[in-house]
């Protein structure tokens, strides 16, 4: 653990030193600027920091876990502004002046649309010194673009499985093979997402659905087979569900028996008394998605927001964060609580897999044209 230090004993503590090393380190030029052309700010703590987050329960227990006692042991004021969608905060950032905002909030698609954008500075991870703590999956993240390291995951969900111990036996295991067992015909439901149809797929066939490669190795040849596949689910399928609210009202008056579903709205059923209704993450691996923290482009107290991840990664602070929030942390941390979160990942991340976003923008035309021809009967 990194020993506690407020702002003024830190800044004695690290003083000149530390300001060169990593100007050094960074790449950093003398009038403070990096060698990209981005800010840098004071390698010092400011006295304040904006933080732009979901708001609701998110920002309830970012609150309570992260910022107050950052706040105290830094004597740094956050002042804090919320969201409640990614493209308007996206919108937002874009549209604001460079500095409106320090720490920004993006999920999974978002984050990877801020760095393709240019809305956020790259990480220097000298300055982040629990950056360590992070689980192997998310250190090279996949849907970080290029070199660079522009976003921190912060905790995780996944699009896995739920499934009603009434009507299925989980003593074998979890296997996506189960949304395609011809006994549950008309009580399966699924994600009414093209490309999360096609991700879960392939999955299913034991492909890297970030390529599907078939046997001889071809994208079209993997993708047929995916497309032949899906058709041949849809007729088990009761409903593609499109909103947590389809989802829960299919699992909790037992439309559905087994399906594609959101850990945290199966928790919410959990509890409300549906005993019966699980969620786990099969043998194959779900799709994963991640809140990350990102510092704004143009922010003036870069250097506090790197400490602020620095902080929020701690284990005795992202500990108390996860299980109120309801997901487990990006951290290699573990405890009880998190342990009983529906999305935790027990193979320490091996089973979280994240979607390429290049490869997705590539294709997922065709794959919506594709999906839509199954529904429709015409495949």
């Amino acid at each position: 653990m990194i020993e506690k230090l407020n702002r003024r004993s830190f800044l004695k503590s690290t003083g000149t030193t530390a300001a060169i090393g990593s100007l050094a380190l960074a790449g950093c030029t003398e009038n403070g600027g990096t060698k990209d052309g981005s800010s840098s700010g004071d390698e010092e703590m400011t006295d304040t920091l904006k933080f732009y987050s979901w708001g609701g329960s998110t920002q309830e227990a970012l609150n309570k876990h992260v910022i107050e006692p950052f706040e105290e042991e830094y004597d740094v004021t956050v002042k804090q502004s919320s969201f409640g969608g990614q493209d308007k905060m996206l919108a937002n950032v874009r549209s604001s002046p460079e500095g409106s905002y320090d720490v920004i909030m993006p999920s999974t698609a978002s984050s990877y649309a801020a760095a393709k954008q240019g809305l956020v500075e790259p990480l220097r991870l000298d300055n982040i010194e629990t950056w360590s703590n992070l689980m192997p999956v998310f250190k090279d993240f996949i849907v970080d673009p290029g070199e660079e390291i522009h976003t921190a995951p912060l905790y995780y969900g996944t699009i896995g499985m739920a499934y009603n111990t009434d009507h299925i036996d989980d003593s074998n295991g979890l296997s996506w093979d189960m949304t395609f067992d011809q006994q549950f015909k008309g009580n399966v439901a699924m994600e009414g997402v093209p490309y999360i149809r096609t991700f879960t797929t392939a999955l299913k066939l034991g492909m890297d659905p970030n390529k599907m490669a078939g046997d001889a190795g071809s994208y079209e040849d993997g993708v047929q087979n995916v497309y032949d596949a899906m058709a041949e689910q849809h007729k088990l399928v009761k409903k593609y569900w499109t909103s947590g609210q389809e989802l829960t009202s299919l699992f909790s008056n037992e439309t559905a028996y087994v399906g594609e579903a959101w850990g945290g709205r199966i928790l919410s059923l959990q509890d409300e008394g549906y005993d019966n209704l699980k969620y786990g993450i099969p043998k194959e691996g779900a799709m994963g998605w991640t809140d990350t923290l990102a510092i704004a482009k143009g922010s003036k107290n870069r250097y506090t927001a790197e400490k602020f991840i620095e902080f929020a990664y701690r284990d005795d602070v992202i500990k108390n964060l996860a299980p109120e929030i309801g997901y487990p942390p990006a951290t290699k941390v573990t405890s009880s609580d998190i342990k009983a979160l529906p999305d935790f990942d027990s193979s320490g991340g091996e089973n979280l897999k994240f979607q390429d976003m290049k490869f997705k923008n590539e294709h997922q035309q065709e794959w919506s044209q594709t999906f839509e021809q199954i529904k429709l009967g015409n495949y």
